[in-house]
């Protein structure tokens, strides 16, 4: 696979994982407070995310290729501050892992950074931006208080651990309350109270 093409393939494969996970692409080139930005790629966070992606290109791996891609990022920092916007800053590097280390520590004092170094690993590589998505349990949910009690129901203290954790369904209150009781108990050796 040519290099263009490995490059074609990995932001198509991160526009499709950004965008299923409601982020929406924005229009070339990414403009932040007047000032165009050549952006392979940007993406704002859809409803109820405020970020702001940029891709960022240095599968070359040469130290130009780096710098360039830190100058951007470090300029698209600077226009979102200027403008104080609320959007944090996130860049998506593209790299060839086998090319040359991504001096990621100079791009994290600007924003966050996430390195992705092929089509086939990006949903992966960007599973820190997307949001978590709970598809709904066919079980049934059980009381977690009650599953508690019955977990610590043995035993010589469990009667007065089941009283702790049933105290817990009426409030803190109850519950310091049951503690104070069970620790200022009398305290028995063999039936005989000291």
């Amino acid at each position: 696979m040519s290099v263009e093409t490995r490059r074609q393939s990995m932001l198509d494969e991160i526009e499709r994982v950004l965008m299923q996970g409601g982020f929406i692409r924005l229009s070339q080139p990414l403009t932040v407070y007047g000032v165009p930005f050549d952006v392979p790629s940007a993406f704002v966070g859809g409803t109820g995310f405020l970020d702001l992606v940029v891709v960022l290109d240095v599968t070359e791996g040469t130290p130009k290729k780096m710098r360039q891609a830190y100058w951007l990022f470090e300029r698209i920092a600077h226009a979102l501050d200027e403008a104080d916007s609320p959007r944090p800053l996130t860049g998506v590097i593209l790299h060839d892992a086998d090319a040359a280390r991504v001096p990621t520590e100079d791009f994290l004092r600007l924003g966050r950074v996430l390195l992705v170094s092929g089509p086939t690993s990006a949903s992966i590589e960007l599973a820190p931006i997307l949001p978590i998505i709970l598809e709904p349990s066919g079980e049934i949910a059980t009381d977690p208080l009650e599953e508690l009690a019955s977990r610590h129901a043995d035993g010589q203290d469990g009667p007065a651990k089941r009283a702790l954790i049933e105290a817990a369904r009426s409030g803190s209150d109850r519950v310091q309350s049951k503690v104070l009781q069970w620790v200022e108990a009398p305290i028995t050796v063999g039936g005989i109270t000291p």
